[in-house]
C-alpha cells in the first residue's frame, strides 16, 4: 500500500491563549502516566460519489483545519508543547497536521486489516518511548484514499490527556466541522483536586509497580469480536451470588483471562485494569474533566487450575471495587500527598513481584463511534500496536464498542508463544470471531 505525504503544517488556536493559561500544570494523576504517545484511528467510508480530485481534498482538508483551529482555542493544551514532567508549554505552536494520499480503496483494506499498515496512518512511528521536552501533545495525520474514504489518526501524550478527554476533544472538534452552534468545553479542575507533587520520586509513580513486567519478546496482536449474543450468553454463565449482573466488560476481561490461563505452563496470574476515576466519585465528576483520571485496578490469580468463570468475574469485580469515592478523595486537595502515597501502597500489596500479567484497558461507553465530522460516524475505531517485531511489551488488551455499541472488539497482544494455543482455544473460537472485517462488525458472529 503505497502512501504520499502532500502536506505538512502546524494548526494553530484561532485566537490566542491568554496569558494566564500560557503554563499548564499537570495534575498529580498526570503526572504518574508514562509521557508516552498512544495513537487513536478514525475510519470513514467513501460517500456516493465521492472522488479523490485535487478540489475534494482540499475541501475535506480545509475543513478539517478550519474547525480543529477553532476547537484547539477551548483544548488550548493540545496545541502547545511538553516543558517537563510537570508542566505543558500553551504556546499556542499548534497541532502538527500531516496529509496524505493513499493509493488503493478503504473498502479493500477494511475487509482484512493487516495491522502492521496501520503504522503507516499514523503522524510519526509508535512507540513506547518516553517522549523528550518539547514534544508536541497532539499530532494528526489525514489519510485519503483513491475511493474517499479517510483515516484520521490522532497521537496524544498520555501524561497530558486519557482516552476519554480525547474522544471529548474528538466530539467537539467534528461539531465544529459540522458548523454546529454547540461546542465542549473542557473543564480544567484535575490541578485543583489533585495538585501535583513537585518531588515526587520515579519509583514512586503508579506505573512502576507494574514497569519490572515489561519485557522484549515477538509480540503478536489479534482481534477479538464479541457480538451482543456471545455477550448474553457469557453473562448467564458467569453469574453468581457474589455477581448478580456481571458488566459487559466484566464478563469479556474475566473471559479473557481465563483463555489465557489455559494456555500458560502455571504459576501465578495478574490482571490488571484501567479504571476511569470520573465515574468513582459520588457524585461522579463530568466526563468532560480534562486530563487523566485514571487509576489501576489489580487482580491476582495464584491458583493457575482456578479457571470458574464465576470466581474470576468476582475477582475482577472485587479489584475494580476497590477503587471507590474514598478512594478517590484520599488523593483530594489537602489529603492528596500523604493519601497518593497511601492509595498506591494498597494498590502495590496487591500486584505480586512474580507473576504473568495481562493488562486491560476500556474504551467502552466513550463514544467514539458518536464522533461525526459532517460526513457519517466511522466505520471503525482502532489503536495500534508495535508488534510482529521484538518490542519492550507486556500482554495486554484494549477492549472497544462495536459500532452497532452492543458488542465488544479486543485487540489482545500477547507473547508470540502463547498466540497459537490462545487463538485455538475452543471456547473462544465459540463466543468470538478472530480478526473479523470491520465493514461486519455490526453482524451476529456467534455460531452455536
Amino acid at each position: 500500500m503505497e502512501i504520499e505525504i502532500i502536506s505538512k503544517e502546524n494548526i494553530k488556536p484561532s485566537s490566542q491563549t491568554p496569558h494566564h493559561l500560557k503554563n499548564y500544570k499537570l495534575s498529580l494523576l498526570d503526572q504518574i502516566i508514562p509521557p508516552v504517545y498512544y495513537p487513536v484511528l478514525l475510519y470513514f467510508p467513501a460517500e456516493p460519489n465521492s472522488t479523490t480530485d485535487v478540489e475534494f481534498i482540499s475541501h475535506r482538508t480545509q475543513l478539517l483545519k478550519q474547525s480543529l483551529s477553532s476547537c484547539l482555542t477551548r483544548f488550548y493544551p493540545f496545541a502547545g508543547i511538553i516543558t517537563d514532567s510537570l508542566s505543558v508549554d500553551c504556546n499556542d505552536e499548534g497541532v502538527p497536521f500531516v496529509v496524505a494520499e493513499v493509493k488503493g480503496c478503504l473498502s479493500n483494506f477494511l475487509e482484512h486489516p493487516d495491522l502492521r499498515l496501520i503504522q503507516t496512518f499514523l503522524p510519526c512511528a509508535f512507540s513506547w518511548d518516553e517522549k523528550a521536552q518539547g514534544s508536541n501533545v497532539v499530532m494528526i495525520q489525514v489519510n485519503v484514499f483513491d475511493c474517499g474514504g479517510l483515516v484520521i489518526a490522532i497521537n496524544v501524550s498520555h501524561n497530558v490527556a486519557d482516552g476519554i478527554t480525547l474522544c471529548t476533544f474528538l466530539k467537539d472538534w467534528g461539531l465544529m466541522a459540522q458548523g454546529s452552534s454547540q461546542e465542549i468545553c473542557p473543564n480544567y479542575m484535575a490541578q485543583s483536586l489533585f495538585p501535583q507533587i513537585s518531588s515526587l520520586p520515579g519509583e514512586k509513580h503508579l506505573f512502576s509497580d507494574i514497569k519490572h513486567f515489561l519485557k522484549i519478546a515477538k509480540y503478536i496482536p489479534r482481534r477479538y469480536a464479541f457480538d451482543a449474543l456471545a455477550i448474553s450468553k457469557l453473562k448467564a454463565k458467569s453469574a453468581s451470588s457474589a455477581v448478580e449482573s456481571p458488566t459487559r466488560v466484566e464478563v469479556i476481561s474475566a473471559f479473557i483471562w481465563k483463555c489465557f490461563m489455559v494456555v500458560r505452563s502455571g504459576g501465578a496470574s495478574l490482571l490488571t485494569h484501567a479504571v476511569n476515576l470520573r465515574r468513582k466519585t459520588a457524585p461522579p465528576l463530568s466526563e468532560n474533566c480534562f486530563g487523566n483520571f485514571l487509576w489501576i485496578a489489580a487482580a491476582q490469580n495464584s491458583n493457575e487450575n482456578e479457571t470458574d468463570l464465576r470466581i474470576l468475574v468476582s475477582k475482577v469485580r472485587e479489584s475494580i471495587g476497590q477503587i471507590d469515592d474514598d478512594f478517590v478523595k484520599n488523593m483530594q486537595c489537602e489529603k492528596g500527598c500523604p493519601g497518593y502515597y497511601e492509595n498506591l501502597e494498597k494498590t502495590s500489596k496487591r500486584i505480586p513481584k512474580e507473576a504473568e500479567i495481562l493488562s486491560f484497558s476500556s474504551w467502552c461507553k466513550f463514544g467514539i463511534y458518536d464522533i461525526d465530522f459532517g460526513w457519517g460516524r466511522p466505520i471503525w475505531a482502532s489503536n495500534c500496536v508495535p508488534a510482529y517485531s521484538e518490542s519492550l511489551l507486556f500482554n495486554s488488551v484494549t477492549l472497544m464498542d462495536t459500532r452497532s455499541g452492543d458488542g465488544i472488539e479486543a485487540l489482545v497482544i500477547l507473547d508470540e508463544k502463547y498466540v497459537a494455543a490462545f487463538e485455538n482455544n475452543e471456547e473462544l473460537q465459540t463466543f468470538a470471531s478472530i480478526d473479523p472485517s470491520p465493514m461486519t462488525l455490526g453482524k451476529q458472529v456467534l455460531h452455536s
